[in-house]
């Protein structure tokens, strides 16, 4: 492995690692809150999901750099060898040269050698001859202790690396043991949950029908917008800045910046198993987004402001921000900090997160074209 791909390859290990690190600690903190209310919750068990997917994610990261360390040891290995076995002929070369000048060229031997020529020539070549060997011997000196140098800082290298191999195997061994305990958590938490599954089946009754309800109110938001924006033929037509913004909001997918500054994916877009219940899906018409209290919800994209409401059966307010022919849609929000017809920026705050008694601050985000849903995470950046 040539050593510039080794530190691109550490480098980028390094930053998963330091990503990595991060998710866990965020998981903690969204952790705690919802433990704090004593109370077992699905946010507590997707909290705990999240830390263990990161921990898992870590460890295969280490492992990773442990691998590519271990390489670059055998190779330094394989050449402080090579370099023994060049520094061994070198200095066999070199006693031989060694030998034959102490052998022929005494300071008597070298005048007559030079003195002995037929002729001027040949003593200015014979001079010339002297001078070369001379130098011959001064440059394997050199290379000699050019190679000696190579050899001792591959030898320092090697040590390096061992050292920071064992340190990683240290911390790995640390990870595994957190892990271990959070699985253990998760079993505990599941077996508990799974106690309540009659309340857990009545939450998700409530929810598919809040969905429905926040569905249609969408879908009539779009209706009258379309009916607003029809042409003297009576068929829908964006105007000039409406077409512009829907292509520029086009143009950023998987580019979106996220609704909340910190947080993590619940639950993904589509047909989704339950956490708990074994055999039961959920259809989830956004991502669920569970993050810390109080946190700031953002605009995603520049857009209007098209509609604030509350939906019976759904925490909260839900606000839908028009982008052309696109909609945003934040649901779960504990207040408002928009107007309906407020322009926004992307990164703009509009409002802030919902918790719920069980101290689970989640926001529902949803993507539609039109009268279509799609999937979030098709246009959010990758975190």
């Amino acid at each position: 492995m040539h050593p510039l791909y080794g530190q691109q390859d550490r480098k980028q290990l390094e930053r998963q690692k330091q990503e990595n690190l991060a998710k866990i600690k965020e998981a903690e903190r969204i952790l705690k809150q919802t433990a704090s209310k004593k109370k077992n919750s699905l946010g507590q068990l997707q909290a705990l999901n999240q830390q263990i997917r990161s921990q898992e994610s870590l460890i295969r990261t280490y492992r990773s750099n442990i691998i590519l360390l271990d390489n670059e040891i055998n190779e330094s290995q394989s050449l402080v060898k090579a370099l023994e076995h060049d520094l061994e002929q070198l200095k066999q070369e070199y006693a031989e040269m060694i030998y034959q000048a102490n052998k022929s060229q005494n300071n008597y031997g070298t005048l007559y050698f030079l003195f002995s020529a037929p002729s001027l020539r040949q003593l200015v070549m014979r001079a010339k001859y002297l001078r070369q060997y001379t130098k011959s011997r001064q440059d394997q000196a050199k290379e000699i202790q050019l190679v000696q140098a190579e050899i001792k800082e591959q030898i320092a290298l090697t040590d390096q690396t061992r050292s920071e191999q064992r340190k990683l195997l240290a911390q790995q061994e640390l990870q595994n043991k957190g892990l271990i305990t959070s699985r253990k958590q998760h079993d505990q938490l599941v077996k508990q949950l799974s106690l309540k599954e009659k309340d857990l089946q009545q939450d998700l009754k409530k929810r598919k029908q809040a969905i429905g309800r926040l569905d249609r109110m969408i879908a009539e938001v779009i209706r009258l917008e379309m009916e607003k924006s029809k042409n003297s033929s009576g068929k829908f037509q964006l105007t000039p800045d409406g077409a512009r913004l829907s292509s520029n909001f086009q143009g950023n997918q998987k580019r979106l910046t996220w609704p909340v500054a910190r947080g993590f994916i619940s639950s993904k877009f589509g047909l989704q198993p339950h956490p708990v219940l074994k055999g039961v899906k959920i259809e989830n018409p956004g991502v669920d987004i569970q993050t810390q209290q109080n946190e700031v919800v953002r605009a995603v994209f520049d857009g209007e402001v098209s509609k604030i409401a509350s939906i019976p059966g759904m925490n909260g307010i839900v606000i839908i921000i028009q982008h052309g022919e696109y909609r945003t849609v934040y649901a779960n929000l504990s207040r408002s900090l928009v107007r309906m017809g407020d322009k926004v920026k992307t990164k703009d705050p509009i409002g802030e997160v919902f918790t719920d008694s069980d101290g689970v601050s989640e926001v529902q985000f949803q993507v539609w074209k039109n009268f279509n849903k799609l999937d979030p995470l098709a246009w959010l950046q990758p975190k």
